[in-house]
């Protein structure tokens, strides 16, 4: 029965999309990150829902809007085409399996693409408010679901994500909420509907619930990062910090005794075997980098175990940081997005992924300072500090984390390319169209 609602569901999703291909961006969106696999047994299960709506939407956007609706005229897009390109040329030169190395640089292909698409398709204030549902009805249904279900047991749920997805591990699932509940308060201010108004900050309460319920140290410093930002833009700063207290006393107090005990581990980092296993897996992905500065290992190379036995035997080359001993029996992924980019793009590929980055934060403050002059465009500005909350919460959560080809992160590029866009456009030239 639930692959057949599926299945209905999908069709009345994806037969709009022939008369607006925008709507292909929302349900590729979509099923994207809500993963349909995960919740199907039967026989839709292995239907590739993803890469049907791909297809027919790149076909549609390429005859009926063309590639010239794609704002070249912004850094951001310049840099994640060098970063496409650098990440293609280093996929079929790498130091390990070519077919691993394939296999996931088709997966970042296809989100280098999307992020295009989105900046040719999703040009008006309703369609990125549209793509913010998407968002929210996909990513943030798992944060609501697994909230749910630490809330019934009391505490005693442990979250992980969707198997087969980037976020099926419990860390990698904590900075996605992190990063996804500045975008349900974006939505939640937006709102007018007073029952809208209360599902979206119930929900965005469950999703908190989701970070806690996957113990991961890198999630309460992700939400401690978003806290003090907060602090520092605030001019109420004694209000902030009274109204703050009281909330992360509570949860201190309220939260499981497993909680608590796993987050003190983070004050003892230099003696947390799991924390030294992630600069080991550091000091390799440099490793690799120093004798391929130029396009790296390609993708996973440091989690391929020929490559990893390899640099074990160099890792005295960089003995100024005290580590125990590579793992000699497997091999571990790079535990951060800055080294998972240098070990497989090198450290060109490390300085255009920092690039993007900046880029994406400097159009977020065109935005803020042109919406100063304009008030039409205030809606644009909340966003864009919401999407800044989120590049925040990537940042530092992401610094332990393997997770530099995260769709989400591409699709706040690609938002904050059009926020730019229709900020910086004069009200004659975007029309009446641009605002609905």
């Amino acid at each position: 029965m639930r692959d057949l609602v599926m299945l209905i569901g999908f069709l009345l999703m994806f037969l709009p999309i022939f008369k607006y291909p925008h709507i292909g961006v929302l349900v590729w969106c979509w099923t994207a990150m809500i993963v349909p696999a995960y919740f199907l047994f039967g026989f839709v299960e292995a239907v590739p829902f993803n890469k049907v709506v791909a297809v027919v939407t790149l076909l549609l956007w390429f005859f009926r809007v063309g590639p010239g609706s794609i704002p070249w005229s912004s850094s951001t897009m310049v840099w994640m085409a060098v970063f496409g390109i650098l990440g293609t040329i280093s996929a079929f030169n790498g130091i390990g399996s070519q077919e691993s190395a394939l296999k996931e640089w088709e997966k970042f292909a296809k989100i280098i693409v999307f992020a295009f698409l989105v900046t040719g398709l999703i040009t008006t204030k309703a369609r990125i408010e549209a793509l913010l549902y998407a968002i929210y009805l996909s990513l943030g249904f798992h944060g609501v679901l697994e909230g749910a279900k630490f809330v019934a047991s009391a505490g005693g749920h442990s979250v992980w994500g969707p198997a087969g997805s980037i976020i099926s591990d419990n860390n990698h699932f904590a900075l996605a909420m992190v990063a996804v509940l500045p975008i349900v308060f974006y939505l939640y201010r937006q709102a007018q509907h007073r029952l809208l108004k209360y599902a979206l900050i119930g929900s965005s309460l469950l999703v908190m619930l989701s970070v806690m319920g996957t113990y991961s140290r890198g999630g309460l410093v992700g939400i401690a990062a978003l806290g003090l930002f907060a602090l520092l833009r605030t001019n109420k700063k004694l209000k902030y910090i009274l109204a703050v207290f009281p909330i992360v006393v509570a949860a201190i107090i309220f939260a499981p005794d497993k909680w608590s005990n796993r987050m003190d581990t983070i004050a003892t980092a230099e003696t947390d075997s799991s924390f030294m296993g992630r600069v080991v897996a550091w000091k390799l992905s440099t490793l690799i980098a120093m004798d391929q500065p130029l396009l790296g290992g390609g993708f996973h190379a440091v989690q391929q175990f020929s490559v990893w036995s390899a640099y074990s035997r160099k890792i005295d080359q960089l003995d100024f940081i005290p580590t125990p001993a590579p793992d000699p029996y497997a091999s571990h992924a790079a535990h951060s997005i800055y080294f998972q980019v240098l070990g497989d793009m090198g450290f060109l590929g490390l300085i255009v992924f920092l690039a993007i980055l900046a880029s994406a934060w400097r159009n977020a403050s065109m935005v803020i300072e042109a919406a100063k002059k304009r008030p039409e465009l205030r809606w644009a500005s909340d966003l864009s500090i919401s999407l800044q909350y989120s590049l925040i919460a990537y940042c530092v959560s992401g610094a332990s984390l393997s997770m530099a080809y995260f769709e989400y992160i591409y699709m706040i590029f690609a938002m904050l390319v059009i926020l730019r866009r229709i900020a910086l456009a004069k009200p004659a030239q975007l029309g009446k169209s641009a605002w609905i």
